[in-house]
């Protein structure tokens, strides 16, 4: 008897065992089906109607400066001189042409790694990781579809230009945007902006 119950035992474990397995390569199977026939990535365009905006340091304004201490992180925001004149809400949407970026950089560190600070204890901005940019235009962000965010359209680039967001991949800062409402012409900085200055 003891042994009919081991090899019983031993039979129901092995069912056990496969039937954990079918389970394991059925939901492999059905998940890589359920992904495929998901939803479309984000539509995007196909060019670049931002342009790396080069020079933007000294042919832009500072239109603000977020620090992130925890995380030792500057980001400081740009506007062209269009996007510049727009300093409240009552004053939305922006003008054709507009363009704001954001510059993300690390805290600038001194000899020992420590994060250098002025005389405010400000963190200060050390290389620049990337910026993204947002740029306002005729016709723009169409190719979005869904998560078209009025006219604007996006790109992220390094400083030399080359890109850490292509036109084809910026669906997801369409998305994004989409959430800051065309109450503020889809831009975060106008969620916090008076109604009038």
């Amino acid at each position: 008897m003891e042994r009919q119950r081991v090899v019983r035992r031993s039979t129901n474990d092995w069912r056990v065992t496969a039937c954990r397995a079918i389970c394991v390569i059925a939901a492999v199977l059905l998940g890589h089906a359920a992904s495929s026939d998901g939803p479309p990535a984000a539509t995007a365009p196909t060019t670049d109607r931002v342009g790396f905006p080069k020079d933007y340091r000294t042919r832009f304004k500072v239109l603000g400066v977020i620090v992130k201490e925890q995380a030792l992180r500057v980001s400081t925001v740009y506007g062209n001189e269009l996007a510049a004149t727009v300093t409240s809400r009552d004053k939305l949407p922006y003008p054709e042409g507009s363009i704001i970026l954001v510059e993300f950089t690390d805290a600038l560190r001194d000899a020992n790694n420590q994060p250098v600070r002025d005389a405010n204890g400000t963190l200060q901005r050390g290389a620049v990781d990337h910026i993204d940019v947002m740029k306002r235009g005729k016709d723009f962000g169409e190719a979005y579809g869904a998560n078209r965010t009025g006219e604007w359209e996006y790109a992220g680039y390094r400083l030399d230009g080359s890109y850490t967001t292509p036109p084809e991949k910026s669906g997801q800062c369409a998305a994004c945007h989409r959430t800051a409402g065309p109450e503020n012409d889809f831009v975060f900085r106008m969620k916090a902006a008076p109604a009038r200055m």
